[in-house]
């Protein structure tokens, strides 16, 4: 009796798993609409020009500023000072205020390490 019973168990069983898909065990997503798809040529811009307009009345906004513009290059495992520096030898025209800021509070930790300084490289 209990052969039975276990063949029949293991029918059942097979037959869940037959009619299951691989894709039944993941959370379902829904992907973006046609609105909300971005085309090639509507890939989000890196220039100057679409940057939303920030107060840089503190100067840490300011080199925060400076950390993020990716056209001077990396930001980690260096100081702000030679990160301008290297910008300014490569012809790269970084901002002068960012300097005078820098040597302002050349001291100050918080002026002469880059927006990563927490994170492990």
């Amino acid at each position: 009796m209990k052969l039975c019973c276990q063949h029949k168990q293991q029918q059942d069983f097979l037959q869940r798993m037959a009619t299951k898909q691989i894709t039944d065990s993941f959370p379902k997503v829904k992907k973006a609409g046609k609105d909300q798809k971005l085309g090639k040529d509507q890939l989000p811009s890196t220039s100057k020009q679409d940057l939303p307009v920030i107060d840089l009345t503190d100067d840490l906004q300011i080199l925060k500023n400076f950390d993020l513009t990716l056209e001077f290059g990396p930001c980690t495992g260096i100081t702000r000072l030679e990160r301008w520096e290297r910008a300014q030898k490569h012809g790269l025209n970084p901002p002068e205020e960012v300097k005078d800021i820098l040597m302002k509070n050349e001291d100050k930790e918080e002026y002469t390490l880059c927006l990563w300084k927490d994170y492990e490289l």
